[in-house]
């Protein structure tokens, strides 16, 4: 029995929740940014891509070798690179969609590896927010509960440019 299949349920209609909005919204619309300290749908959907793909690779690194140092912080090179107004309005509807598409059966994957004894291991992270949290926190927080956020944030921001 997989020990996070709610996780990886509520990870897969959040992601299917946000290619449907995509998949509905005028393609122009989704490059519109609410107000200029604002991300657009479409930074928003890049931005989970690359993170989603980030702490999925660390939660693989830390159940391969437990309590190596994990994490990162907001000036990281391809966080950044993932919303850059340049870098995201070169992307296409259609293979963001693909993209996040994929991240289900990656998530999948990775989740479908944690044992019950996996939650509650702790490691230092580059984040002193995140140093010692439990492998709990960085699938609950970090990539289940941060794509939740995100399908609400696309939703909020294409509210105010359309």
């Amino acid at each position: 029995m997989v020990v996070l299949s709610d996780k990886i349920e509520s990870f897969k209609n959040s992601i299917d929740n946000i290619v449907q909005v995509l998949e509905q919204t005028e393609e122009a619309t989704l490059y519109i940014k609410p107000s200029e300290k604002e991300w657009s749908a479409m930074q928003i959907a890049s931005h989970v891509i690359e993170a989603v793909n980030f702490w999925v690779n660390d939660l693989e690194a830390l159940l391969i070798v437990p309590g190596a140092k994990w994490g990162r912080n907001h000036e990281h090179a391809g966080r950044l690179s993932a919303v850059d107004e340049k870098v995201v309005s070169q992307l296409k509807r259609a293979e963001v969609i693909e993209s996040l598409k994929n991240l289900v059966p990656k998530v999948e994957s990775a989740l479908s590896k944690v044992k019950e004894e996996d939650l509650e291991k702790t490691a230092p992270s580059y984040n002193p927010n995140f140093d010692g949290k439990p492998l709990s926190f960085l699938i609950d927080h970090l990539i289940v509960g941060h794509v939740e956020s995100h399908y609400g944030q696309i939703q909020r921001h294409l509210a105010k440019v359309q």
